[in-house]
Formats: C-alpha cells, sequence, structure tokens
C-alpha cells in the first residue's frame, strides 16, 4: 500500500518551508533583523495610522501572548520602528504609533515580499491559483464546521 502523507501535515511543512524562504530572501535583501512574523506586525501597524493600536490589539490580531508581544514591541522602539504614547483617556495604555523609518521599513520590506511572491508562483497558473485558493477555503470551512473559529 503506498504512504500518503495528510494533507495537513503537507500544507504545515510547505508553510514552514514557505517561511524559511522568505526570511533567507529578506536577509539576503538586507532585513535581517526581521523575521516574517515581525513583518506581518509591521504591516498591520503600517496600514492601521488613522487608527487607535494598542499592544492588546496585536495581541488578539495575532493570536500570540502578551510577552512575545512586549518583547517585539519593545525590539521595534529599539530600531526605531515604533513609538509608544500615552492614552489620553487612560495613561495606563500606550498607544503605538509607526515611525517614518517603521513606514520605510516596512514598504522596502514590501518590495522585497513581491519579489518573493513572485518567485515562489513563477510557474503556476492562474487556474491553479485560483484552485488553490478554493481548496484553502473549503478547508477553512471544513475546520469552521467543526467549531474551530480563526
Amino acid at each position: 500500500m503506498e504512504h500518503k502523507e495528510a494533507l495537513g501535515w503537507e500544507l504545515k511543512r510547505m508553510s514552514n518551508t514557505i517561511g524559511s524562504f522568505i526570511g533567507a530572501e529578506l536577509s539576503k535583501a538586507g532585513f535581517d533583523e526581521i523575521i516574517v512574523t515581525h513583518g506581518w506586525i509591521l504591516g498591520f501597524l503600517s496600514h492601521q495610522q488613522d487608527n487607535i493600536v494598542y499592544q492588546k490589539d496585536i495581541e488578539t490580531r495575532f493570536g500570540m501572548p502578551r510577552s512575545t508581544v512586549a518583547n517585539v514591541m519593545k525590539q521595534f522602539e529599539q530600531m526605531g520602528y515604533i513609538t509608544r504614547q500615552s492614552d489620553e483617556k487612560d495613561t495606563r495604555l500606550k498607544r503605538i504609533l509607526v515611525t517614518d523609518e517603521g513606514r520605510r521599513v516596512h514598504t522596502e520590506t514590501m518590495k522585497s515580499i513581491a519579489a518573493i511572491n513572485d518567485k515562489i508562483e513563477e510557474s503556476i497558473s492562474e487556474e491553479e491559483k485560483q484552485t488553490l485558493h478554493g481548496i484553502f477555503n473549503k478547508i477553512s470551512e471544513n475546520m469552521k464546521k467543526s467549531g474551530f473559529e480563526e
């Protein structure tokens, strides 16, 4: 009988492989200090310029523990990507604001990620991409039917 890997396992393996590939390519582009998760967080913050964002918002959005987000925010602050500002209504809360340097790094990172994505999708047709997106949507729906919430 032929051994067949479970689809969930293959997706996890591919996710890990893509994450490593993106990290290596970003490193080649000069973004050694940015790991993929940090890039997602910086992107989220960059797209929330018109909204008030607190650490708790990042914890919720990315499903990350408080201590992990606190460490990332500390690193971002040290790198000059963000500043924290006391909230006018509740001084215990600190608003997170992206600096010009943070926006610059985000813009440059996004250019690199677009080029990386082009490499990943190089020989995949539009029809194959649509099929893959459809499969991912079905997997998400199957998990939701089982009671899982993203």
